[in-house]
């Protein structure tokens, strides 16, 4: 089968199979399958072709059937074959005369980060983005299907839906790609298919040839290795944070910390170390012999700023507006100047960058840590708890305080702090939380960097290092550590908590948990020909190739840990090829669910006899 959409109402699934849909055209065999959708597009003519990854697996298997075929795949507007253009380690393909956008690279590239899901599957992706997903088949299904000529319709809507899908995310989509292409005056095809480092560099050549400035040369091999050889500077600073659980939490961020920095002191290549004794004095990076120019405008704060003074209007201006057409544009807008600013920082010290310059991207890590500390020791000053500080955060609170007098006090402190931060810098307040939870490291008495649950008024959590956010840990895992984080935070009852931990291990071994909840994800990052270290999602993926199935560089592998002998790799198998019940309960009670609720309960002094004993009473009100 083939499927095809398009945004002027055309909706055809293309088969071999004797199916009575609709939207369902048949044809004889798959040479005149391939053909007709040649025709197909063809006549429809569009100016932009759509596909969710495409340059790895959609034209890759027409290509390979139309050369077993003796097809030509004449897709461009000249009649021409499809090709592929290298781009480092894979191809894209390109058509004549038409831009093709594969979506899933700038997902992958761009998007994901700000993402909630793990998974970069269409399923996944449209799921959070457009609000629904595919249809639910199995391959398994899917295969005895097409073997046994039975329910052959389903196969057809599955299909259907898929199309359907990467045309609504391309119309999601492609207003963001446009707005980057805009801003970095690169074509609509490069543009969503870089990587953030390139989109900053043609956003920096765009304003140098604007500005008549002449554009540094691309790094060569031995530059580049040279730069990555450096030693690496001081990173962000993280402040230990105070284990167990705290009310009435108050957090502020500086709004794009690095960016703001950048254009306060005036950070670029050619303002560094000017010779001024004035410039040395009043803008020397601290704990560096570094100091940046004042008396002229660098080229990169220069235009960085102009971002973000125009990212600021543009928000200012939606406030103002009903979500429309209007509204939809500002808000694309605003999110390519987003991209552009907060990749600043990380461009400069990217050592195959043009503008590269490590004493830049090492002062803005020095300020960043000089303003997390004067932040912190001006909350203590101002009679604040410091509970964790962690990049550009800060999370304090008030000893024996309500939370009314807290966000009263912590909103003058905020507006006394800004008055005194330098040029563009700025805290903002994120937001006043019930309770939060900070945990210890692993056998250790001190707090774990990064890893803190809040919960709000509304009952939502915002959950930073736990395996919720986890993409080697299944879904049954994180739904048990997000629920006993839920139940201790919320409703205060660690009994409950370990309860309910009890009963999903009970669940387990009575085979009553459904697989979708068991399936573990990660990523295929090489040729499977090329790892030498065989995981279970090495064998799974070598399962799937050897059934018939692609497999390719970049994909998301699925797959159950089942009951049997051997080690955990030999029985992991494809998600799809697995019946209810056939999951090693053993494996996901002490691997998956246990672990990840002795995360959050560890923390409470509680082990992992307790949990499976149910003999202790718990209290909470030590750890407040």
């Amino acid at each position: 089968m083939i499927s095809v959409f398009d945004n002027k109402g055309y909706k055809k699934v293309l088969t071999t199979e004797n199916i009575d849909l609709k939207f369902v055209e048949i044809v004889k065999d798959e040479k005149s399958l391939i053909e007709k959708f040649i025709q197909t597009v063809n006549e429809r003519d569009p100016d932009i072709v759509c596909t969710y990854n495409g340059d790895e697996f959609d034209f890759v298997k027409l290509k390979e059937k139309c050369d077993k075929l003796k097809i030509k795949l004449s897709l461009g507007k000249d009649d021409s074959n499809v090709k592929f253009e290298r781009r480092g380690r894979k191809s894209a393909a390109t058509i004549t005369g038409r831009v093709h956008i594969d979506l899933f690279n700038f997902v992958d590239h761009i998007l994901s980060p700000s993402m909630k899901t793990e998974v970069l599957t269409l399923d996944a992706v449209a799921q959070e983005l457009l609000g629904y997903g595919k249809i639910e088949l199995k391959w398994k299904e899917i295969e005895d299907s097409l073997k046994k000529k039975r329910n052959l319709e389903r196969i057809a809507e599955y299909s259907f839906r898929d199309a359907e899908l990467t045309l609504k995310l391309a119309e999601y989509l492609l207003p963001q790609i446009f707005s980057l292409s805009k801003l970095t005056m690169t074509l609509p095809f490069d543009t969503s298919r870089y990587y953030y480092s390139q989109l900053v560099e043609h956003f920096l050549m765009r304003k140098s040839v604007e500005s008549g400035f002449i554009i540094p040369n691309m790094p060569k091999y031995e530059e580049i290795e040279k730069r990555k050889q450096l030693p690496s500077y001081t990173g962000a600073i993280v402040i230990e944070p105070k284990t167990g659980i705290h009310n009435n939490i108050i957090v502020f961020d500086f709004q794009s910390l690095y960016p703001t920095i950048i254009v306060t002191h005036n950070i670029s290549p050619e303002t560094l170390v000017c010779g001024h004794t004035e410039c040395r004095v009043k803008n020397s990076v601290p704990e560096s012999k570094s100091y940046f120019c004042m008396q002229k405008s660098g080229f990169v704060p220069k235009h960085l700023e102009e971002i973000i003074v125009k990212r600021r209007d543009i928000k200012e201006r939606m406030k103002n507006l009903k979500k429309g057409e209007e509204y939809n544009k500002l808000k694309n807008y605003q999110y390519s100047l987003k991209i552009i600013a907060n990749a600043m920082y990380g461009y400069l010290g990217y050592s195959g960058a043009r503008w590269y310059c490590r004493e830049c991207a090492e002062s803005c890590a020095s300020w960043g840590r000089y303003y997390i500390r004067y932040v912190i020791e001006n909350a203590k000053n101002s009679g604040f708890n410091v509970i964790y500080a962690d990049t550009d955060s800060c999370f304090l609170n008030l000893s024996n305080e309500s939370k009314e007098k807290l966000v009263k006090k912590a909103e003058e402190w905020h507006n006394k702090l800004n008055k005194n931060l330098p040029g563009i810098i700025e805290l903002e307040f994120r937001g006043v939380y019930n309770a939060g939870i900070f945990v210890s490291r692993r056998g250790e008495e001190k707090g774990a960097k990064k890893r803190y649950a809040l919960i709000d008024d509304e009952g939502k959590l915002e959950i930073r290092g736990f395996e919720t956010v986890r993409r080697d840990w299944c879904d049954l895992a994180k739904d048990v550590q997000h629920e006993v984080l839920k139940i201790i935070l919320k409703e205060k009852d660690v009994d409950k908590a370990v309860s309910f931990v009890r009963d999903v291990i009970n669940k387990l071994k009575q085979g009553k948990v459904k697989l979708s909840e068991l399936a573990i994800y990660t990523q295929l990052t090489m040729p499977l020909s090329e790892y030498k270290q065989i995981g279970p999602h090495v064998k799974v993926a070598m399962k799937m190739k050897e059934r018939g199935r692609f497999v390719g560089e970049g994909m998301i592998v699925q797959y159950i840990i089942t009951k049997g002998k051997g080690s955990i790799s030999e029985r992991a198998e494809p998600l799809e090829d697995v019946k209810e019940g056939q999951y090693d309960s053993d494996y996901y009670i002490n691997n998956q669910v246990l672990p990840a609720a002795m995360r959050v309960l560890q923390a409470l002094d509680i082990s992992e006899d307790d949990v499976l004993s149910g003999k202790k009473q718990f209290k909470l009100k030590n750890w407040f």
